[in-house]
């Protein structure tokens, strides 16, 4: 029978292993390390995304709107990603950049960066509320009457856009006009947590990041103020991508993840579409992930009464317990 003291030795080295495990896998999944092999992934695709794109015949009539916003010490580098929106098969008529005098989660003032107002024409800023991720839709959307002819495409400041992403949204909407479109989305599963969707499929959940192209029409009337009384809640707040989705949904507007060859999630992983700068401590969406703040989220809607998505199982605990 072995030595007690050499069961112990046996049992704290297995425990430190798997100390050691949990913790690369941390660092590879989260930390620093992450942001080493997005950056990586980015570099070696430099050629491709330095490439002017060929123009192809755009699928729809509509005036096409890019919308976006950025945190004052992201401003600044947010050209490389517009850079990518106008690089486009299908580029678009305007890049609206949504800027905020004030930024209201530390107070800084933004300062606007001189590429502005050099890069293109078709980029106009305009100085806005900061009502938080919702900045980079709600002026946009507000701009336009319900029933002008625009196609809305909300994206990303931290994100570089394949060559043919507005044209794969765009002949969707050339289909069908009566769907959001984009190129990720999710539904909740059991507790709330988050199943993400794969291959071309209905959601409950799309998520901005990788671009969500929605008819003028699909938001109706009302959505800021719907935004506004849902932005009461801190978990609404940092899960714009439920509170949209939850609007679409109590309109009747499918969402639906796109897969094209050209343009889904995994080869926009593969070529480091996703800069390592969206991974650094302050980014929001690190706030806002995790089931607890999606069922936060919905129960807030829930007692506003417009909870419209589906609930992932009555043994959680019911909207309004």
């Amino acid at each position: 029978m072995p030595p007690v003291a050499s069961v112990a030795w046996v049992l704290v080295a297995a425990i430190l292993a798997i100390a050691a495990a949990l913790l690369v896998r941390a660092l590879l999944r989260h930390g620093p390390v992450k942001r080493l092999r997005r950056r990586l992934r980015t570099a070696r695709a430099q050629a491709l995304w330095a490439r002017p794109a060929a123009a192809v015949v755009r699928p729809v009539a509509s005036r096409v709107i890019v919308t976006m916003t950025a945190s004052p010490d992201r401003l600044a580098g947010m050209d490389r990603t517009v850079r990518t929106l106008l690089n486009q098969t299908c580029p678009p008529d305007e890049v609206h950049l949504n800027i905020p005098h004030r930024f209201r989660r530390t107070g800084e003032e933004y300062a606007i960066p001189a590429w502005c107002g050099s890069l293109d024409p078709r980029v106009r800023v305009f100085r806005v509320e900061d009502i938080g991720p919702a900045t980079k839709s709600v002026p946009t959307v507000e701009r336009f009457r319900v029933d002008e002819d625009v196609v809305i495409v909300i994206a990303d400041d931290d994100v570089l856009y394949l060559q043919e992403s507005l044209e794969v949204l765009l002949r969707e909407v050339a289909v069908d006009r009566r769907a959001a479109y984009g190129f990720s989305g999710y539904d909740f599963g059991p507790r709330w947590a988050s199943v993400l969707a794969h291959g071309r499929s209905e959601v409950q959940v799309i998520e901005g990041w990788a671009c969500v192209a929605a008819h003028r029409s699909c938001f109706g009337d009302g959505y800021a103020a719907h935004m506004a009384r849902a932005n009461e809640s801190r978990a609404c707040f940092c899960h714009d991508d439920v509170v949209m989705s939850n609007w679409f949904q109590f309109h009747g507007v499918r969402r639906m993840q796109l897969h094209d060859a050209s343009v889904n999630r995994r080869r926009m992983r593969k070529l480091g579409a996703q800069l390592d700068f969206g991974y650094l401590p302050g980014a929001l969406h690190q706030e806002s992930s995790g089931a607890g703040r999606a069922r936060d989220a919905a129960r807030h809607l829930e007692s506003l009464g417009c909870w419209r998505l589906r609930s992932p199982s009555t043994a959680v605990e019911p909207m309004g317990a």
